[in-house]
Order: C-alpha cells, then sequence, then structure tokens
C-alpha cells in the first residue's frame, strides 16, 4: 500500500509512520525536518498537490491537540482542525481516509461511550473535533477513529515520557478514561482499516490520570513526584470531560493492560 502519515513528526503520527513504513511505502508530513515532506495542512493548495499524488490510505494524526490551547484561541483550534478538511476530502480521490478524533467529543456524564453514543463536546478541542469529524462522515468510505489519552515511548515526539524529568507532575484524579498503549494503535488500525464510519479504539483498564502517572513512574524509577489534583485545586485551563470511558460495538480489539504495557515499555528501553 501506498499510505501517507498527515502529522508524522508528532507523539501518535511518528509512531505509525514508523511502524506502516516497514511494510509499505509510507509518505510522512510535518511543518519540517526530521526527513519528512514539509507541507502546511492551512496551504490548500499544497495539500491538494500532495494528496493528488496517489495513495491508498491517508492517515491524518495533524492539528492542534493542547486542550488549553484551543481553549485559548478557538479561531486557531478551529484553522488548524477544522478548515483543512475541505480540501484534503475534496483532493483525496479514490484514497480511504483514516481521522483521528478523541474521547473529547463526548461531555464525560455518562458510564461509558461506545460508537453510537450522541456527542456533546463541553471544551473548544471537542467542538474542533465533532466539526472535522462530519466533514469526513459525509463520504461514507472513510473511517473516523476516536482514541483516549495515548500514552508510550515515541520515536519523534517523546512528549509523554519527557514529563518524567520534572521534578513535580500534577495529575487528575478526577479525570478517568481507558488510556491506550501506543504501540498497540498501528496493529488496531491495521485491522480495522476496511471499516468506515466510527470506531473507537482505547485501552482494556479504566483508571485516573493520577493513578496512570504513578504506575508508569513507578516502573521507570522516574524521580518525579505526581501530585494529586481534582477540579478544584487543578489549573483550570479548559473544561474536562471527567469520565471517558469509551467501549467498542463494533470491535474486540483493546490496548494492552498497563503492566503488560509498561513491561513492554522497560523491556524496549534497555
Amino acid at each position: 500500500m501506498r499510505i501517507l502519515v498527515l502529522g508524522a513528526s508528532g507523539f501518535v503520527g511518528s509512531a505509525l509512520h514508523a511502524h506502516f513504513a516497514a511494510h509499505h511505502e509510507v509518505v510522512g508530513t510535518s511543518r519540517g525536518g526530521h526527513g519528512l515532506t514539509p507541507v502546511d495542512l492551512a496551504d490548500a493548495d499544497a495539500v491538494r498537490a500532495l494528496v493528488g499524488q496517489g495513495f491508498d490510505l491517508v492517515i491524518h494524526t495533524a492539528g492542534v491537540v493542547d486542550l488549553g490551547a484551543a481553549q485559548r484561541d478557538p479561531a486557531a483550534a478551529f484553522a488548524a482542525n477544522v478548515a483543512p478538511m475541505v480540501p484534503l476530502l475534496d483532493a483525496i480521490g479514490g484514497a480511504k481516509l483514516i481521522y483521528l478524533s478523541t474521547d473529547n467529543v463526548f461531555d464525560g456524564t455518562h458510564d461509558h461511550y461506545d460508537e453510537t453514543a450522541a456527542r456533546a463536546p463541553i471544551n473548544v478541542y471537542g467542538e474542533t473535533k465533532v466539526a472535522a469529524e462530519d466533514l469526513v462522515l459525509a463520504h461514507d468510505r472513510h473511517l473516523v477513529v476516536r482514541l483516549p489519552l495515548v500514552y508510550g515511548r515515541s520515536p519523534l515526539s517523546n512528549k509523554f515520557l519527557a514529563r518524567y524529568a520534572a521534578s513535580e507532575i500534577a495529575a487528575r484524579t478526577d479525570i478517568v478514561c481507558n488510556p491506550l498503549y501506543l504501540p498497540a494503535l498501528a496493529p488496531a488500525l491495521e485491522q480495522l482499516v476496511d471499516e468506515s464510519g466510527v470506531v473507537h479504539i482505547a485501552g482494556t483498564e479504566t483508571l485516573s490520570r493520577y493513578e496512570l502517572m504513578v504506575r508508569v513512574r513507578d516502573r521507570l524509577a522516574a524521580p518525579a513526584r505526581i501530585v494529586a489534583t481534582d477540579r478544584l485545586s487543578a489549573v483550570q485551563d479548559c473544561p474536562r470531560p471527567l469520565r471517558l470511558v469509551m467501549r467498542s460495538n463494533r470491535h474486540s480489539l483493546t490496548g494492552p493492560d498497563v503492566d503488560t504495557a509498561l513491561d513492554d515499555l522497560c523491556s524496549n528501553h534497555h
């Protein structure tokens, strides 16, 4: 297959690029550097020219993913996350698009969410992803993949593990999800590549941000102190859904439990 990975220098994108490049012809984009194809997704002509080179599969991982940044500048978030979808979908021809979305399309008030759950975003980031999902889902062959918090090591953007170099890390005890181990994502996408519509991919274990950060810290033997916060004590940069437990009624794939993931993380580190 000939695959285009948009956002291939990012945390999720670089892991997908590395995985698929082992067996397929893969073109990865970034804003510059890393030997990737430089493209500004805000440049509609550049997007059309790139996508017009002929791909079987386009995986879209690019955009503003920082919830606080999106909340501070909604116009910039919509410009990055929604506007480029129009020329992309126009230019994609016969290719299949896999668009990576988020559990933040939900409001966090339900016990869990499957693919049929009604979306009700409470922050700007979630609103941008709902708008982009709608553009993708107007074409019946494409696939929206909603993801939770993703953790692990990434080839080019090791931002999850980099935070353990700090002396203190604040982590919410009242935000709960099914975090997904990053290396589990690409194999799951390979299994689901022929699906269309919406699928959820999440980890098998439900835990708080605080529990995850402590377990990773302990396995890495990192010096960082994990400071428990909640909605009353945390920095309020944007509204955050409290319970985002994603399930799937379309497949049985999940990421590994946290202990299995950390075994893998540590074995690959040494």
